[in-house]
């Protein structure tokens, strides 16, 4: 199975990565009782967010199923969710629902700041941390940085005020091989189509499942201790051009998964790809009468209690 460092070394060549997150908005969480909030209403604990310290996570529905997932960081005494734009407003609204009981405030951010994306190669020394359940945060002036992922590669979001003179955008191709990562958020087509550990989140920090209640959490339990359900998220590369919307079947044609995400550079395609199967057991993947390549994921899908 081919190396994602080998994929990441030969491409990135050490250059620097900045593009700007068009699709990527931000809720604010004010208030009193915003953390004790947000504690009843995501996967996460959020007692273990901090300044330094960010959380990856969901909200879901009472079937378990995510309606929005995000990354959290502190600002000051607030909290600022940043999650896929077009998912903001449902979030805001779902979320108010529930906030009337609390002393908190949800205020839709969109317009006030902007997200970018920052690759650069695998940081050696924090390899140690790269399957950690915490998402190193520091805030230098007005831009808070948050590392995503350090394994296969760095991965960063900056996280800025609009009116702050815009960042400088860099290699904004290379971008496409954030999706190695394989901590993804989901976008508001797929919102309640998705169990937390489709998406491997309980392997990446984004499920606590010693915090308590929340909305979901029955379900998202029973599936975890229980195991029903063989989905989980892998990646996948191919060649050329191909119809992603289609169904990953096998050699006998038989449905065994959907594209989650795709990007390309140059003629080359990455994909996150949701398998109905485990991936010891597809002997052969193929999307729109092509076979495609699986790759090895960049964590362990050991549990993250």
């Amino acid at each position: 199975m081919t190396s994602l460092h080998d994929i990441i070394d030969s491409t990135l060549q050490n250059k620097d990565v900045v593009m700007k997150q068009l699709d990527i908005g931000v809720l604010r969480v004010s208030g009193l009782d915003s953390k004790k909030f947000l504690q009843g209403q995501t996967t996460c604990d959020m007692n273990k967010l901090s300044q330094d310290n960010g959380l990856y996570g969901a909200i879901c529905s009472i079937k378990g199923r995510i309606i929005s997932s995000f990354y959290i960081v502190q600002n000051n005494d607030d909290v600022l969710m940043v999650m896929a734009k077009d998912l903001v407003e449902k979030t805001l609204l779902h979320l108010k629902k529930y906030a009337v009981f609390f002393k908190t405030e949800l205020v839709d951010e969109q317009d006030n700041f902007t997200v970018y994306t920052k690759l650069a190669a695998r940081n050696i020394e924090a390899n140690s941390n790269a399957a950690s359940n915490i998402f190193a945060t520091t805030q230098d002036r007005e831009t808070i940085t948050l590392t995503v992922s350090n394994e296969p590669l760095e991965v960063q979001w900056l996280i800025t005020p609009a009116h702050k003179t815009a960042i400088e955008e860099k290699n904004q191709e290379l971008a496409a091989l954030a999706v190695l990562a394989a901590r993804p958020l989901i976008n508001l087509e797929q919102s309640e189509t998705i169990l937390p550990q489709w998406l491997n989140m309980q392997s990446t920090g984004g499920i606590s499942f010693t915090k308590g209640c929340y909305t979901g959490q029955e379900i998202v339990a029973r599936m975890q201790y229980k195991g029903k359900s063989k989905k989980q998220l892998t990646l996948a590369t191919w060649q050329g051009n191909l119809d992603s919307t289609k169904d990953i079947v096998d050699g006998q044609g038989k449905n065994i998964g959907q594209i989650f995400a795709a990007t390309h550079f140059q003629e080359t395609n990455y994909a996150q790809v949701i398998l109905n199967i485990d991936p010891s057991d597809a002997e052969k993947l193929l999307l729109d009468n092509q076979e495609i390549t699986l790759l090895p994921l960049p964590y362990s899908l050991d549990s993250k209690k």
